[in-house]
């Protein structure tokens, strides 16, 4: 996604990696520089929005 398509995300918002259906997290925290994210497998990962391109977000229908 974009750094535009970012700043959009909300908390709870799920996203993938990669638009893969194994590697998927949930939007936890939102600032004005990005966004930190609570992936399946226990890791957490704060990512500015402007480096946002290898995630795409979920749609809330998939699960």
């Amino acid at each position: 996604m974009t750094g535009e398509q970012s700043r959009l995300l909300r908390v709870g918002d799920r996203v993938s990696w990669h638009s893969s259906l194994t590697d998927l997290g949930t939007v936890v925290e939102t600032t004005w520089n990005g966004v930190t994210i609570d992936w399946d497998d226990g890791q957490t990962t704060s990512i500015q929005h402007n480096d946002m391109a290898q995630i795409e977000r979920v749609p809330p229908n998939l699960f």
